[in-house]
């Protein structure tokens, strides 16, 4: 089970908790229960230190906690039915473990917080000083479950102490020279969506096939056609009316013998069934030229926690049949980051259009209600497999902190006449309604 906790909210708990080493300190951490399609995953919600006159008993090597502090801190959870859990410290440890006293007291504990909260899991975590955690969870009556907890914001990182550092796989070596082996360690145990694997999508999901991610989740409804295949990475000509872009996209990855694990899914994200599905990767790529799913992916990131990297490449014909407007760009949204609502990138009035029924759009085309939203725009494999490669780092950024991550950019914006990249941020701060944070 993973157990999600934005990036600000664990710092200020570790922290506060790491405070004293010659006692051990608590907390109580309250969080959801995401609905997904391959078990559970829990999103914390609030996070609250023990006040220094919540315990009973505080020592180097032993703490018991006041039920009436935590009462308290439990209401919230209480009132909407959510998970409860426990976090502690083992000062001076450099490895954290639970200990035969944590065994007795969750052993009182979780049958009290079954009691009070009915149906979700509740669980207890232990850390260390070196920011290392070992979770677990229980449902009611049941064994407890291994858990992982993952902090989410300008970094992916996992804090579990048993992740395995060493790559049996002599392809990587050169890579992990960069990486290192902890780094390409951290992409075998990953889990990565790409939505969309046309020209952009192919190349995001080839590259990341390559770089050795564990598990690659692929979606995109459409079939390769005569346009697609010369912009599609790993198509052929045979590949025409007949093949997926999923399919072409998932055979590559096979033949070249590449460990990654795929799951290739032919449909395009339209609502909670994909997004079930989605919720269990621990990155998502938004490869899509249509406002309706990239609205979907958005909102995402900020209820589940997961981190998206959307990008683009557009050219503009004029009626004259030149070039009017062209560029690119990279955008990393999430926890801790101003989302594409902010940016600009999802359009009300294309969510309209893309809402209606074919027949609906052609009638409202007629009458000049809609301009340009059916015709074809051009697409170039070198530019798209510019941008795409730029994503793939700023994912490298996140999940192994590769070339640095205290100031990742946010948006990226690409001119592909004048040659230039450049690194953009929101002049103005705003209180979004989507990821619910000033957006500076």
């Amino acid at each position: 089970m993973r157990i999600r906790i934005k990036e600000t909210m664990w710092r200020r708990i570790h922290d506060g908790l790491i405070r004293r080493l010659d006692v051990e300190s608590a907390a109580i951490l309250v969080g959801r229960i995401l609905d997904t399609s391959d078990g559970e995953i829990l999103v914390a919600e609030s996070a609250e230190l023990i006040p220094d006159d919540g315990y009973l008993i505080r020592q180097i090597d032993r703490l018991s906690i006041d039920p009436l502090a935590i009462n308290r801190m439990t209401k919230r959870a209480r009132d909407s039915g959510m998970s409860i859990l426990t976090v502690h410290t083992h000062p001076g440890a450099a490895v954290p473990w639970f200990s035969w006293a944590d065994d007795r007291g969750d052993a009182k504990l979780m049958p009290s917080f079954h009691n009070q909260v009915t149906g979700p899991p509740h669980g207890s975590l232990v850390t260390t000083a070196n920011d290392l955690v070992v979770a677990r969870v229980f449902d009611d009556g049941a064994p407890p479950r291994h858990a992982r907890l993952l902090s989410v914001g300008r970094r992916l990182v996992d804090h579990s102490p048993d992740a395995d550092a060493s790559v049996d796989d002599d392809r990587f070596d050169r890579q992990q020279l960069a990486l290192g082996q902890t780094g390409q360690a951290q992409l075998r145990e990953l889990r990565v969506a790409v939505v969309g694997a046309g020209g952009t999508g192919s190349f995001v999901g080839i590259e990341l096939a390559h770089l050795g991610v564990g598990e690659l989740v692929l979606l995109d409804g459409d079939v390769l056609d005569g346009p697609n295949l010369s912009r599609g990475v790993g198509s052929r000509k045979n590949d025409r009316n007949a093949t997926t872009k999923v399919g072409s996209l998932a055979r590559y990855i096979d033949e070249a013998q590449l460990p990654t694990r795929v799951i290739a899914s032919p449909v395009h994200v339209t609502g909670e069934e994909q997004l079930r599905l989605l919720r269990t990767c621990d990155v998502i790529f938004s490869c899509v030229d249509r406002h309706t799913p990239r609205a979907l992916l958005n909102r995402l990131a900020y209820d589940a926690l997961v981190p998206v990297i959307d990008m683009g490449t557009v050219f503009r014909i004029g009626a004259a049949g030149g070039i009017e407007s062209e560029g690119g760009r990279v955008v990393v949204v999430g926890p801790e980051r101003p989302c594409l609502a902010c940016w600009g990138h999802i359009h009300p009035e294309r969510l309209r259009i893309e809402a209606l029924s074919e027949s609906a759009r052609n009638d409202e085309a007629q009458v000049g209600y809609i301009e340009g939203a059916t015709v074809a725009q051009p697409s170039v494999i070198a530019f798209n497999g510019m941008v795409a490669s730029a994503a793939v780092i700023e994912f490298l950024r996140i999940v192994t902190g590769f070339a640095g991550a205290e100031d990742p950019p946010q948006r990226l914006g690409f001119s592909f006449t004048d040659g230039t990249v450049t690194r953009n941020r929101l002049s103005d701060a705003r209180r979004c309604r989507i990821c619910g944070s000033e957006c500076p």
